[in-house]
């Protein structure tokens, strides 16, 4: 088929590659060459195409660190995105040209954690199939949790109820705010409280903002200007729409402000034609987080795997 393979630079082939975007069917912000900017010169970046001729026809984000090769790093997904489903033939070509590839570069090691089907109009495992055949195996198997949105009848009268009390108390939402000193100063109280940091500093999240204004932005909730809940949201394509952060300030736990917050930003994801609401990963390793699996189960979310694929060469 005359396909081969070649290291891409972000901001020599930045028109090639958003391109190919565009048209790549599951393809999410985590492999849009601009949201990989914002890691800097942290991660020796290693990002390939495919070409058929002159024409690029798949990308996969990777980095190489230590002999070892990940997609995505520092993201939620990675692996190949393409302008098209690939035939067996084609997914076992791209395949081997991965791999020979790598094998040349010295690299021992590859884990790849690609998009859930949900980001797919036309979702194929044709491509996971060839790299399982070349000896790649499940080696993590998370959960996300995700939130149908084609249910007619979303929410129960428990959560309608609540939401309706929120607003009795004056409890106001903000979409799309684009300042957010607010939202991190829930941040740093609810990371505080877990005693862990968030995945971005302040400076990170308003680098991605600045970025994606109308793609990666914040909800929140305020009690008489004063900002009481939050919910950090990537849209991470036509499809779906991630909460990648909620956060509260506890001292307010009583309007139950995140309950209709987040009540309101999945009906607004309905209103705006999105498939799926994600909410990212309730298990690490393989191991639950009982309360947030009860989190977000209270509003209606299923379990999908995520799954991590490993191959030692």
């Amino acid at each position: 088929m005359g396909l081969k393979i070649a290291k891409i630079d972000r901001v020599k082939d930045y028109k090639k590659w958003v391109n190919l975007f565009k048209k790549a069917d599951g393809a999410t912000i985590f492999h849009h060459p601009l949201f990989l900017a914002y890691h800097q010169n942290r991660f020796n970046e290693e990002h390939l195409g495919i070409f058929k001729g002159e024409e690029l026809i798949a990308v996969i984000p990777l980095a190489i660190n230590q002999n070892s090769a990940k997609s995505p790093y520092g993201a939620s997904y990675g692996g190949f995105i393409g302008i098209k489903n690939f035939t067996y033939s084609e997914s076992k070509e791209i395949v081997e040209l991965f791999l020979d590839y790598l094998k040349a570069k010295g690299v021992k090691d590859i884990t790849i954690t690609p998009s859930l089907g949900i980001y797919y109009k036309n979702y194929d495992e044709t491509l996971l199939f060839a790299m399982m055949e070349q000896g790649f195996r499940i080696v993590n198997s998370d959960i996300s949790s995700i939130v149908r949105l084609n249910k007619q009848n979303l929410f129960n009268a428990k959560l309608r109820n609540i939401s309706k009390k929120a607003q009795n108390l004056g409890v106001e939402l903000k979409f799309k705010v684009s300042n957010v000193d607010d939202f991190w100063l829930l941040m740093e109280k609810t990371f505080a409280k877990h005693k862990k940091s968030p995945t971005h500093n302040k400076e990170e999240y308003k680098d991605l903002m600045q970025k994606f204004p109308n793609k990666i932005y914040c909800n929140i909730a305020y009690l008489d200007k004063e900002p009481i809940a939050g919910m950090g949201i990537f849209e991470i394509n036509d499809r779906a729409i991630m909460s990648f952060y909620h956060c509260s300030n506890e001292e307010y736990k009583y309007t139950q402000a995140l309950t209709f917050l987040v009540v309101t930003t999945i009906l607004d994801a309905k209103e705006r034609g999105f498939k799926y609401l994600d909410f990212g990963t309730s298990s690490v390793n393989m191991k639950a987080n009982p309360n947030i699996f009860r989190f977000k189960e209270s509003f209606g979310a299923i379990g999908l795997f995520r799954h991590t694929y490993a191959l030692e060469l």
